[in-house]
């Protein structure tokens, strides 16, 4: 499954992972726009009813929910 197939929470199995589509890949910033996140997004990955990004800097952002952070998308 790719990251621009999921629309809902719902759309992924808990504990089942989401790639960048071929040729692209995704930054994340802060809700707020005030702060970009080292790195582009590895992967989704869903637990429970929360879906976080995981960079290649080895870090995890909440991409949904309160406070959660944007992904954007860049082409390669």
């Amino acid at each position: 499954m790719f990251i621009n197939d999921i629309r809902n929470v719902s759309d992924l199995a808990d504990g089942d992972n989401a790639m960048p589509e071929p040729d692209m890949g995704y930054e994340l910033r802060t809700i707020a726009g005030d702060r970009w996140e080292k790195g582009t997004v590895k992967f989704l990955v869903r637990r429970g009813e929360v879906i976080f990004a995981r960079t290649t800097a080895g870090e995890e952002f909440a991409v949904t929910g309160s406070n959660a952070h944007v992904l954007v998308p860049l082409s390669f």
